[in-house]
């Protein structure tokens, strides 16, 4: 099955999040392809901020979580657009600044069998 390029976006999967019997769910959570969760977006449903998304950014610490980690856009799109922006931001950060560079581990795979 294809993906759709809102559900794979530069690396990072998008996924509905489940809220049990609630439907349907405006609430999605981008996911590394290391499996990490980095953020998530959903659809502001009262107020005066009635339709738009709201996005938030889930890693980092110290100066880096000083910036804009969170915020609303008019669109869905828009909202994933500032998650990535936002990811792509913390990849290019020096770890000892609160950022990911040389800190997320990538997925290994061995082509050795385990030992039985």
């Amino acid at each position: 099955m294809a993906r759709t390029a809102f559900e794979s976006m530069d690396e990072i999967v998008w996924q509905k999040t489940s809220l049990g019997a609630q439907e349907p769910s405006h609430e999605l959570t981008a996911t590394a392809p290391n499996g990490i969760d980095v953020g998530r977006i959903y659809r502001i449903d009262g107020g005066p901020l009635k339709g738009r998304w709201r996005w938030i950014f889930l890693l980092g610490h110290s100066q880096f979580r000083q910036g804009i980690m969170s915020g609303d856009q008019a669109s869905k799109q828009r909202a994933a657009d500032q998650v990535r922006k936002t990811y792509e931001s913390y990849l290019e950060t020096p770890g000892s600044d609160g950022g990911g560079q040389s800190r997320i581990p990538l997925k290994r795979y061995s082509t050795q069998n385990p030992a039985v």
